[in-house]
């Protein structure tokens, strides 16, 4: 006759091994996932960032344009109130 309870503890080590295959299996994909997600909100973070950024320069491109302007805008000024001494006959100085 053949020992069942030897048989049976036989049994129940191979289950236990796939068991804890699968354990370890799982346990790798939730890594996984968590990694992926963890990388998703590096990229959304960056996004932001670069959003940001992008503002900025946008904002310090208008403030360049508008002190160009206001420079021209400047000169031509001064050479009116030059040309204008000029005809009057006042003597602008420094």
């Amino acid at each position: 006759m053949v020992d069942k309870s030897f048989n049976t503890g036989k049994r129940f080590d191979k289950i236990d091994k796939q068991l804890d295959r699968i354990a370890v299996a799982v346990l790798q994909g939730f890594d996984r996932i968590d990694k992926a997600l963890e990388e998703k909100a590096s990229n959304a973070n960056m996004q932001k960032v670069l959003g940001l950024l992008d503002t900025l320069a946008k904002r310090q491109e208008i403030s360049d344009d508008e002190r160009l302007v206001m420079g021209h805008q400047l000169d031509r000024l001064d050479r009116w109130t030059h040309e204008l001494a000029k005809k009057i006959g006042y003597k602008l100085t420094v």
